[in-house]
């Protein structure tokens, strides 16, 4: 854009969710039948879009609403009218650049009446003309924003930044002044003069009907400046509210000469309120828009209406979409929750990789609290491959704190807990892909001989083989002993494996070590590596307290949070399962952020740490002697393993160890303090 230039805006491009297509269909067939009246409809708009991102419309399933409640911040209400038809021909006859037009002199006549001076969100006006194949699931339509235009184009200057036109003096109290305002309205589009206070320049907000007063003390060629919330994400043009908004301030405070703004798009108001100093997108321009009152004081007419969406190919034409495969429950369901991540893409992480999240197939081995907690946390993310182990049931002190299981899961014995958590979260979502197994897995210092002996190594093969079918695996059990075997059987395959943990107040969540090649150095330790003895019984000879898992409600929500990111942070690192343990962002790592070895965090002074550890040679799980063994042994390894209390602690080494420390101990390490030690040994008894 040249300097002076005619001002340009970046249209409207429509967003129609498929809830909208669902809810018109069922509002067809169900309320409108054949009647063909205009429909009130709201979408909405937000300001902060990434950087490039032409202004969205969005409308959904709540756009039928009278009107459209505003669930977040940063959104911004439009209302519409929707032309629905009863067959294609009606649709391809219907007059739309005159409806089109009709709804631009609505929003010309709410100008000179004043009400959209008082309620900003009246320029806002869209249109949509449909027609709805409720057999195909086929939907014809075309939207229009329409724009009325009055004597000539405003011309602007070259877009700046925010912090290139404003000190940070002013920068601070207009991020003061942000975080007063509630009304998102009042954001929509408001005043800004620069005063001062206290011998600092400071900005002043009001609202666009008190232009008069609020400017009444300034000359004509004083310093005017608007702020609107700006759609656009494109660098050189302001979103398309701001015609509306210019032709509005024109005919009221214009007159019959050229109104002089500044104009500032906000296009990120929450970092403005907390962070007034950062680099910023929103944008700032000088503008000069033309009168609308002629010389002799008449009003001029509407010249030229403006709008009407264009399709993909950049012509005026309606566009088609085809919901076939989309309107059943399950694909709407599945539509609606990849719209959610696709959203945080769009708007926030461009390099969020939403496909590898969906198809990492994760193992959940332990399906109590933190199993459902971390299987919850999985499904938000969008991964569609969740499999359960547990050899439990679910009793009644289960249900408020497991998250996947009800009353009625408790009855008549208890259902097995992998299978109803499994179960509980097809119902949740239909579209995952999951699974229940019980399973009980060995566990060292718990002997097995007999039957039990046999079931032990069908347990562990089962083990294996789910192992073998997954990408990632959480140790979610409520012992030490049981997070071995899986933890050995990831070290063998080098699989991602993550562990969570908790204490009465206390958690641990941390991923394991892996190899780059087949005998060379894990990258990090994993959950045995800190330990100087081989896991054990951990149950044996305990009361009721020290066998149940007693902790602080929020502490498993909080451990399973932290691990669950910790894996999609994980697989976003160009390393991969190799990242090396990182405790800040870096832009050669993990687009997510950090990538820790290790979270270790606690309620009691709710504070939390970022930790590393390298693997231990001796280690009882991930060493490679003991992998070696594992791949080599198979039955004889595992048997020795569980039934042999020194077996690991004597492979490793640790039993050596432990040895050469006891006999540390024997060694008298006193001495006289006498200069001859010789004539003091002969004094002292």
């Amino acid at each position: 854009m040249s300097k002076d230039s005619i001002l340009k805006f970046a249209p409207f491009t429509s967003s129609a969710d498929a809830s909208f297509w669902h809810e018109l269909s069922q509002r067809k067939l169900n309320e409108y039948g054949l009647n063909d009246e205009p429909i009130s409809i709201s979408g909405f708009f937000n300001e902060g879009v990434r950087p490039g991102i032409s202004p969205r419309l969005c409308i959904g399933g709540e756009s039928f609403n009278n009107s459209q409640e505003v669930s977040s911040t940063q959104k911004y209400v439009a209302t519409g009218k929707l032309y629905n038809t009863n067959t294609i021909e009606a649709f391809r006859t219907l007059d739309i650049p005159t409806l089109a037009k009709e709804a631009a002199l609505q929003i010309w006549q709410d100008i000179k009446s004043g009400e959209a001076l008082k309620n900003p969100s009246l320029l806002n006006r869209f249109v949509l003309f449909t027609f709805a194949n409720l057999k195909k699931f086929q939907y014809r339509y075309w939207f229009g924003f329409p724009a009325a235009r009055v004597g000539g184009d405003p011309v602007a200057s070259l877009p700046q930044s925010i912090t290139d036109i404003f000190s940070k003096e002013e920068l601070d109290s207009f991020s003061e002044n942000l975080q007063a305002v509630s009304s998102e309205d009042y954001l929509a589009a408001f005043l800004v003069k620069r005063s001062s206070r206290e011998g600092k320049s400071i900005l002043q907000f009001a609202r666009l009907s008190e232009f008069k007063s609020f400017y009444s003390n300034e000359d004509a060629n004083s310093e005017k400046i608007l702020a609107f919330a700006d759609p656009s994400g494109l660098k050189d043009y302001p979103g398309w509210p701001l015609r509306n908004l210019l032709l509005m301030l024109a005919y009221h405070f214009g007159d019959k000469h050229p109104l002089k703004l500044k104009i500032i798009g906000l296009r990120n108001i929450s970092q403005l309120k907390s962070n007034p100093g950062a680099s910023n997108s929103s944008l700032c321009l000088d503008v000069q828009v033309p009168p609308v009152i002629d010389a002799e004081g008449k009003e001029m007419q509407v010249n030229d209406i403006k709008g009407l969406e264009k399709d993909s190919a950049q012509k005026l034409r309606p566009r088609l979409i085809d919901l076939s495969a989309n309107l059943d429950p399950k694909k709407l369901a599945e539509s609606a929750v990849g719209l959610n991540l696709s959203l945080m893409r769009w708007r926030l992480m461009p390099d969020i990789d939403l496909k590898k999240i969906a198809e990492t197939r994760c193992l959940l081995v332990g399906s109590g609290t933190l199993g459902c907690n971390v299987a919850r946390l999985l499904l938000g993310w969008g991964v569609k491959n969740i499999t359960f182990i547990d050899s439990g049931r679910v009793s009644y002190s289960n249900p408020v704190r497991q998250t996947l299981f009800t009353f009625e899961d408790c009855l008549d014995g208890g259902k097995n807990k992998a299978e109803a958590a499994a179960d509980r979260l097809r119902h949740i979502y239909p579209c995952v892909n999951t699974k229940g197994y019980q399973l009980s897995v060995p566990m060292p210092g718990h002997a097995v001989s007999g039957v039990a002996q046999e079931e032990a190594l069908k347990n562990a093969k089962k083990l294996e083989t789910l192992i073998d079918e997954h990408d990632a695996v959480f140790c979610l059990t409520d012992s030490r002993e049981s997070r071995w075997l899986p933890t050995l059987c990831c070290a063998a395959k080098n699989k991602i494996c993550l562990t969570a943990a908790v204490g009465f107040d206390s958690f641990v969540a941390m991923r394991h070590g892996v190899q780059q090649s087949e005998q060379g150095p894990r990258n990090i330790g994993c959950y045995f590596c800190n330990d100087v003895v081989a896991p054990v019984n951990s149950q044996k000879d305990r009361s009721l307290d020290q066998q149940c898992t007693v902790s602080r409600p929020g502490i498993s929500m909080t451990v399973s949070s932290v691990v669950v990111e910790m894996l999609v942070a994980l697989i976003h690192h160009p390393k991969g399962a190799l990242a090396p343990h990182t405790s800040e962002p870096s832009n050669d790592g993990s687009p997510l952020g950090a990538v820790p070895h290790q979270v270790r965090g606690s309620f009691s002074n709710f504070g939390q740490m970022m930790l590393s550890g390298q693997a231990f040679e001796k280690c009882t799980a991930c060493s490679q002697k003991v992998v070696d063994e594992f791949k080599k042994g198979g039955d004889e390894f595992l048997l020795a393993s569980l039934n042999q209390p020194t077996y690991l602690e004597d492979m490793t080494g640790l039993s050596h160890m432990h040895a050469e420390m006891n006999a540390m101990d024997d060694i008298d390490l006193s001495w006289s303090d006498s200069e001859n030690s010789d004539e003091g040994a002969d004094d002292a008894t």
